[in-house]
């Protein structure tokens, strides 16, 4: 069995509800690489607390065994789920202007709303925190700063010491920087530190260094991220190549990992998530 955790480069979100066209994703083509079935729990938005939180609620329960396979997408570690950010019918703030507490709130829309009102960038803020909220996740980024920035590098490292325990065979990828950090601070050696992480592979775990985010952006013409007609923020044909990443590393296979990039030009339809024609999608110029 082949278990996937991670957010929205995971999750297997209905096409017909993101109003876009449906094909085979790349953890569907990878169970038919394997011909081993697959469970899903990514979920849009999550952070890899919310990710390991699962993954250890069914590792305590002896979910897993000797044949278990795993593919990791670690997204940001500032994507914490705050508790108020749950849905609260009964709160007192729900008809308060720009609020969805009656809906709750997953942590990416959480985290870059707090980016963005950082940064004084009002008018991308869809939720408006209450003044102790903002005092208490801004209190809690900066106590936790030096931790977060970490993160990426210490769970790598812990899934890499769980997989060569229980001989499971595992795949790591991360989505952000490896230190996504929303004061400004950054790794002077990030691309040493990965080299490091990746030298850290063997058959059992791999750890695939470049973003996903960034792999993303790749796939535009001027790498710039719009918001498209694409299912796990890759087009098919980028899927086919993650699929392949992955089913190379449990099957020895020597599949292409070269990436389709700069062959998106244009979006004819940048409002398509509302609309219901679903032909009004990204406008593909392949080189």
């Amino acid at each position: 069995m082949l278990y996937l955790y991670g957010d929205s480069f995971v999750e297997n979100e209905r096409a017909e509800l993101l109003g876009m066209h449906d094909h085979e994703r790349w953890y569907q083509m990878l169970s038919n690489n394997m011909d081993e079935d697959h469970r899903n729990f990514g979920k849009c938005g999550e952070g890899p607390q919310q990710s390991l939180e699962k993954f250890h609620k069914h590792l305590y329960n002896d979910t897993f065994d000797s044949d278990s396979k795993f593919v990791f997408v670690l997204s940001s570690p500032y994507r914490i789920p705050w508790q108020f950010l749950k849905p609260q019918k009964d709160n007192k703030y729900i008809n308060e202007d720009k609020r969805t507490r009656e809906h709750g709130l997953d942590p990416s829309s959480a985290y870059q709303d707090w980016l963005a009102r950082s940064e004084g960038n009002d008018d991308l803020v869809e939720y408006h925190y209450l003044p102790e909220e903002l005092f208490v996740i801004t209190s809690c980024y900066e106590a936790m700063q030096e931790e977060l920035n970490h993160q990426t590098i210490k769970n790598v490292s812990y899934l890499r010491a769980l997989s060569l325990i229980n001989k499971w065979p595992m795949v790591v990828f991360r989505v952000f920087s490896m230190s996504p950090d929303p004061f400004g601070k950054r790794y002077e050696n990030e691309e040493k530190i990965i080299e490091d992480m990746e030298s850290l592979n063997n058959d059992l775990f791999k750890f695939w260094g470049p973003s996903l985010q960034r792999q993303s952006a790749k796939e535009w013409h001027d790498e710039i991220i719009r918001e498209a007609g694409t299912l796990n923020h890759f087009t098919y044909r980028n899927h086919i190549i993650l699929s392949n990443i992955i089913t190379n590393h449990f099957k020895k296979t020597d599949l292409t990992e070269e990436w389709h990039e700069h062959f998106i030009r244009d979006v004819e339809n940048r409002e398509h998530r509302h609309d219901p024609n679903p032909d009004k999608l990204v406008d593909f110029i392949y080189e």
